[in-house]
């Protein structure tokens, strides 16, 4: 645990860092820290977020025989996988998105430190723009940040299929809302980034799909 709290202690520093470039304002400085990783990590999340887009639309194009394999043996349920893996095989498509799920895992220990130094920083208080204290949680950053975690969603789910989107929609806009709303507004802040690069990344695949010429 040493090494795990020396690691979240230097993110500490850099955003105290960056607070003090800031004119000392720690809101700025949670806000500066967060767009210069998310920038510095964009080229990678990007390429997840293109692999895991053409896992969706891979299995969007399987799913209609997907299901004619499910209805033809419903009551057969190893000769459904048997089939469906064949299908997969022919298609050269995996089940699983393997990319996006070891680039998200490889990710993962930089933006929990990440998230445990912003909680840290923001404990210390502070005004922000209209937050009174970035330690107390603020209701209009909270709804603010929802939105953009509901574009992000949105978009980035928008090859899925119809029939489960909308508990993919509903649900984590509506943990996201109960979190940020009894959370710091730092930490908001630090979420609301998040939620812009995610949401930035997904429409710049949405238009790169869109400029292609359809096969």
């Amino acid at each position: 645990m040493m090494v795990w709290d020396q690691f979240v202690d230097l993110f500490r520093v850099l955003i105290v860092s960056y607070a003090q470039a800031c004119g000392g304002n720690l809101g700025a400085g949670i806000l500066a820290f967060s767009v210069t990783v998310r920038i510095a990590m964009f080229p990678i999340t990007l390429r997840i977020a293109r692999a895991t887009r053409a896992h969706q639309q891979a299995m969007k194009k399987l799913q209609p025989e997907l299901e004619r394999i499910r209805k033809r043996f419903r009551k057969q349920p190893e000769r459904i996988a048997e089939e469906s893996q064949k299908l997969f095989q022919e298609n050269g498509v995996s089940p699983i998105p393997y990319a996006s799920c070891l680039g998200g895992l490889a990710q993962a220990p930089l933006y929990i430190a990440m998230y445990s130094a912003v909680r840290r920083v923001a404990a210390a208080g502070g005004r922000f723009l209209w937050i009174g204290n970035i330690a107390k949680p603020d209701l209009l950053l909270a709804i603010a940040v929802t939105g953009l975690t509901y574009a992000s969603i949105t978009h980035s789910t928008a090859d899925l299929s119809q029939q489960g989107r909308p508990a993919l929609l509903f649900l984590p806009v509506l943990a996201s809302f109960f979190v940020l709303a009894w959370s710091s507004a730092g930490v908001a802040l630090y979420w609301g980034v998040s939620a812009a690069a995610s949401l930035t990344q997904s429409v710049l695949i949405e238009r790169q799909a869109l400029s292609q010429p359809a096969k």
